[in-house]
């Protein structure tokens, strides 16, 4: 979705860095109590009733949730809906169940971590990420967006 490699300098063997766009990366490292240890980035429950029926449910996620700042919405969103990983948590006010509302309000989710190059696209860890855009329509540069320059 965000075209994410990995920057080999900054891992090691028991982790990797990930370039999340200008200026940010996610490092992952593996538990110290080894690989096999289940370790949960999401805590589900289906405490919120979709009002409109007609647009798709989900559940909501009261684990953690990081952001990050892309310089293209619109193509990350198409990315994301291409590999089915969109996510709408119910608990936010802020929803974007299309391209068009991403765009409004600078932001859409992701939970499901997959490879896309996976046949299977099997998740491979569940953490909500919100992806916001740097810009605004009009091109100006977003309100909570840390970067100097965009």
């Amino acid at each position: 979705v965000l075209g994410a490699p990995a920057i080999e300098e900054l891992g090691s063997e028991s982790s990797i860095s990930i370039s999340m766009g200008e200026r940010q990366t996610l490092t992952f490292q593996y538990h110290p109590d080894g690989p096999d240890i289940e370790v949960f980035h999401h805590d589900f429950s289906d405490d919120e009733k979709n009002e409109n029926s007609s647009l798709p449910h989900y559940p909501s996620n009261h684990g953690p949730h990081i952001s990050l700042y892309v310089s293209d919405l619109s193509k990350a969103y198409q990315s994301a809906t291409k590999l089915g990983v969109t996510y709408v948590n119910p608990r936010f006010k802020r929803r974007a169940y299309s391209e068009e509302e991403a765009l409004d309000q600078c932001m859409f989710r992701i939970i499901e971590i997959i490879d896309p190059l996976d046949e299977n696209k099997e998740v491979i860890l569940y953490l909500e990420h919100e992806v916001r855009s740097a810009k605004t329509r009009d091109g100006k540069k977003y309100k909570s967006c840390p970067l100097n320059e965009v």
